[in-house]
């Protein structure tokens, strides 16, 4: 096995990003309350005095800056912006929309600011039929007008790969090698601007090259990515759940990545705050959870609450990864 310094050197040209929701609206049909399937959010992160506990919005822009300075402190290279349940979801009056082009605002703000750099890009997609592709064409014409022909839609701000500005895909209805002969055999010009990568609800063992959602199984590594995630719980849903375990499902994810003989390109977490669907990995109190809540509250091997419980693990684990240490 190659030495420490060797194999931290490899890992040097890994980027490291981390879905991040845009989605908290404050007042009337606030998704606190309501949420995913109309099941309210019992999540109170930490907010922008770095002290509190509570609800935010995502127009908030210091609450933005909180996070993204927590970001790069972990040092995490990019965030994925959740965007994939429609750009132009009409929730909230659209503020998923808003608030997405306000934090690609805010990430070229901090960069301009001289902070460690944080790039940006947009995750999309719909649940539409095998037979109907064609939004994501629409989907990706909307990235390129409000993101990439825009002053935050650079190379300094955007991720990038390969020269293009990068998007990723979700579906569950139809599978990575149906986009790629659809996008073979169809016009899709602004789809053709964009460097493309692909996730699906849930990745089992021996898929390889998803960028989400779900890994019930674990990290699936291969040199394009490997996705660490804490765990998956969704309210109406029959499909395998990732149980957290108070921290252990999440700290095996990174144990298992550090004993890879591969090093991915892109390590991505998922989640930085998708607190509806339990995969959030930032700071937050659990204690507002209901009695009969079926959803463990974030306690560590104690039992004792532990709202920084996760945030410690990434940030123990990426100076694991970058340092060079194997398990």
């Amino acid at each position: 096995m190659e030495n420490q310094a060797a194999i931290a050197k490899k890992r040097e040209k890994t980027q490291i990003g981390i879905w991040y929701s845009t989605w908290y609206n404050l007042g009337e049909n606030n998704f606190w309350e309501h949420g995913g399937n109309n099941q309210a959010v019992y999540y109170r992160p930490l907010l922008k005095d770095g002290k509190s506990f509570g609800i935010y919005d995502s127009l908030d822009r210091e609450q933005t800056n909180f996070h993204l300075k927590a970001i790069a402190d972990a040092q995490i290279d990019f965030i994925i912006m959740d965007q994939t349940n429609l750009v132009d979801n009409p929730f909230g009056g659209g503020c998923i929309n808003k608030a997405s082009i306000d934090t690609a605002k805010a990430v070229r703000e901090w960069n301009l600011a001289g902070n460690r750099r944080i790039r940006y890009c947009s995750g999309i997609g719909a649940f539409g039929t095998k037979e109907d592709m064609g939004h994501i064409e629409s989907e990706a014409k909307l990235l390129w007008e409000r993101y990439c022909e825009q002053a935050w839609g650079t190379e300094d701000d955007h991720v990038y790969i390969d020269g293009k500005p990068l998007f990723v895909i979700f579906n569950c209805l139809f599978t990575e090698a149906e986009w790629r002969e659809y996008q073979a055999t169809h016009d899709t010009p602004y789809c053709d601007r964009f460097t493309i990568r692909c996730s699906t609800g849930h990745v089992y063992k021996g898929t390889y090259g998803q960028w989400g959602w779900v890994m019930p199984d674990g990290p699936q590594i291969d040199e394009d990515v490997a996705v660490m995630m804490p765990g998956w719980y969704k309210f109406h849903f029959t499909l395998p759940f990732v149980f957290r375990e108070r921290g252990n499902s999440y700290r095996n994810s990174w144990k298992t990545l550090l004993a890879s003989e591969i090093t991915p390109n892109y390590v991505v977490i998922n989640s930085f705050n998708e607190y509806a669907e339990h995969t959030a990995v930032f700071t937050a109190s659990t204690h507002e959870f209901p009695e009969d809540y079926p959803i463990e509250g974030w306690i560590d091997e104690d039992g004792k609450p532990a709202p920084s419980l996760y945030w410690d693990i990434t940030k123990e684990y990426i100076a694991k990864f970058k340092h060079g240490d194997v398990e």
